[in-house]
């Protein structure tokens, strides 16, 4: 008997006849909404957006604002919202530049060592991408220490010595938020630079809302058949070069990393990733990923990705194709593995599950 499932997913609430491959993955109707509801609990000061503290880089001293991005011009979010209270967005003509920042090791760049894990869905033409698309799962999960386990999409150019790359999605990071909380979260690295969202000049806010380190305050239950889902775009402006980072179907443009800051992304990526990552410190069991629990667990359980599509060579979106994508993973499928079949249906077409629940033997 064919599944029907209702969708309120990236373009519009619908119903569709589910196909008989989808049945392998999706065993009951499952309702996937995207995420409205951000909380932002620390510090912050709103600074005039020609004077916030991105721009004191130095590869930005002459830099030019961009406040729109050729592809999208709507870049103000609506208001998001945490137990009924709207959260006050800075006044026109200035962005929010948090207090409380700190400086972060960032032992994700020690990608060689036994206590870094990935497991990603990779691209693999020979060609020049300039963004990425999903829709991401949204699960808490418990943490603690230096541990921390983050999921989304990766554009990256470049050799090792000089990896140039951009993450963005959904991370738990103790030691960086302070806390055991799902927070939107962003990182770069051009070689031996980088930060995590904001704690280091680079990303330019455009956008009057507190975003990059917001708490995902409205998350999906493990075996409930309602799903959460943050839907975040990375994409090159293609007169400009800059990246920048959307949220939701519109888009809604919040900020870019200026081409500046990169020796090899800012003519575009070589590569384009879908997945997770995690990293404990030598001696601790490794975090969990996604959800926490297996793909083998389905949709119902497991971390998820939704829609994942690529922006090509020519700037078009696209979905990817399973004879272009390979899946990157290693160590014990036990702690965390990645399923992918392809196209999952006429609405969420490209997607997979990911994920586990990391432990001593990773």
């Amino acid at each position: 008997m064919a599944l029907f499932m209702v969708l309120v997913l990236c373009f519009c609430l619908a119903c569709s006849n589910v196909d008989a491959r989808t049945e392998i993955l999706l065993t009951k109707k499952h309702d996937f909404s995207y995420s409205d509801k951000w909380m932002v609990d620390v510090d912050f000061d709103c600074v005039d957006i020609y004077k916030q503290p991105s721009l004191q880089h130095p590869l930005l001293k002459n830099h030019k604002i961009q406040l729109y991005p050729t592809f999208a011009r709507n870049v103000v979010p609506t208001n998001s919202s945490y137990d009924g209270k709207t959260f006050e967005e800075c006044p026109t003509g200035k962005v929010p530049f948090y207090n409380t920042t700190k400086k972060h090791e960032m032992e994700a760049f020690q990608q060689n060592s036994p206590e870094y894990h990935s497991t990603t869905l990779d691209t693999t033409q020979t060609m020049t991408f300039h963004g990425g698309h999903a829709c991401i799962s949204e699960y808490n999960l418990t943490l603690q220490g230096k541990q921390y386990s983050i999921s989304g999409i990766w554009v990256q150019n470049g050799p090792p010595s000089d990896l140039n790359s951009i993450f963005v999605g959904l991370g738990v990071n103790p030691g960086l938020y302070g806390d055991s909380k799902l927070h939107i979260t962003a990182r770069w690295t051009a070689g031996r630079s980088g930060c995590y969202n904001i704690d280091c000049p680079g990303f330019v806010q455009v956008g009057s809302e507190k975003v990059l380190g917001s708490v995902q305050s409205d998350v999906s239950t493990i075996g409930a058949l309602n799903k959460r889902l943050l839907v975040t775009t990375i994409k090159q402006d293609k007169s400009t070069g800059h990246w920048w980072l959307c949220f939701h179907y519109k888009p809604e443009c919040v900020g870019y990393w200026p081409k500046e800051l990169f020796s090899h992304l800012s003519s575009g990526a070589s590569i384009i990733r879908f997945g997770g990552e995690t990293y404990s410190p030598t001696g601790k069991d490794s975090p969990p990923m996604g959800s926490g629990r297996l793909p083998q667990e389905k949709y119902r359980n497991s971390g998820f990705m939704l829609r994942i599509e690529i922006i090509n060579s020519e700037y078009n979106e696209i979905d990817v194709h399973p004879e272009n994508m390979k899946i990157n993973k290693g160590g014990n499928l036990n702690c965390y593995d990645l399923l992918y079949r392809g196209d999952e249906g006429p609405d969420i077409h490209q997607s997979f599950l990911y994920g586990g629940p990391g432990g001593k033997s990773c």
